[in-house]
């Protein structure tokens, strides 16, 4: 299948790219969660057997993505847009490639879920580390999981064996909120749109029950598989948002983890970070 990232075309860069790129593991929320109310018990035992069916199916999904990404961040701090490509591959690997619009590449950020590397060529260095270490960490909020990066991105439950704790009608009736459990220290709330059988929106909070992480998804392709035009993630605290629209995706796309481990020319500066 045709790849419309070549490692080899890397030949620009952009400090603030980093910024934009590790924002997708940065933003964390701290509002009140949503209002729920409270249903029936056989209403509840319905929504979890349809809620299982559609996780169970969603495991035969394609295993990866290739899409137009553009990415658009806004803070305290500052705002900006980039567009590019966006590549990913269950369970972890993920390549970002922002383009100016000459088509030359600009910044590269590349993870398998064990290791990161970010290239901004203009800089001609290369920042490269695990995605355990305490940089990244600053990056990403307790609720992310790197290793399952892929379906943070594309609004699924990773998988594993999960506990449904309850199931409660949003208070708006946009969908129902599952509570979740996957035994790792952490709850979710998942809104399901039982229409469109898809997931609107997963809160991650904490053992206190605060929020650590939010997402939303929307405008999802029509497909046996869908999959979201739109990701958004706030940060009500630091009045941050980034917001993620991937169009014109290649039709069953295949990579290997080789496709996700970039190597910058031997000229430039290798940073190591911890």
């Amino acid at each position: 299948m045709t790849k419309r990232i070549n490692s080899r075309q890397t030949r620009a860069g952009l400090w603030q790219g980093v910024i934009l790129c590790l924002c997708l593991f940065c933003l964390a929320g701290c509002a009140t969660l949503p209002g729920r109310e409270e249903i029936s018990e056989r209403e509840q035992e319905r929504l979890i057997r349809e809620f299982r069916e559609v996780i169970a199916r969603q495991q035969s999904c394609h295993c990866c993505i290739d899409a137009q990404a553009t990415v658009s961040f806004s803070s305290i701090w500052q705002k900006g847009k980039l567009s590019g490509y966006l590549q990913a591959m269950a369970p972890s690997s993920l390549k970002f490639l922002a383009v100016n619009p000459l088509g030359q590449t600009m910044v590269i950020f590349v993870t398998d879920g064990d290791f990161f590397r970010y290239v901004p060529v203009f800089e001609a260095k290369q920042y490269e580390g695990k995605v355990t270490g305490t940089t990244y960490a600053k990056y990403a909020p307790a609720g992310f999981l790197p290793e399952h990066g892929f379906y943070w991105l594309i609004g699924r439950l990773y998988p594993g064996r999960i506990t449904i704790l309850d199931v409660t009608l949003d208070g708006q009736k946009q969908g129902y909120w599952f509570e979740i459990s996957y035994g790792n220290g952490t709850r979710s709330l998942v809104l399901f749109d039982e229409q469109q059988r898809v997931l609107l929106r997963h809160i991650v909070m904490n053992d206190k029950g605060e929020k650590i992480f939010n997402v939303l998804y929307d405008e999802y392709t029509e497909a046996a598989c869908p999959l979201p035009g739109k990701v958004t993630v706030t940060a009500l605290v630091h009045n941050s948002t980034l917001e993620i629209r991937l169009a014109d995706w290649l039709d069953v796309p295949s990579f290997s983890r080789d496709d996700f481990s970039y190597d910058a020319p031997p000229s430039f500066d290798r940073v190591m970070v911890q």
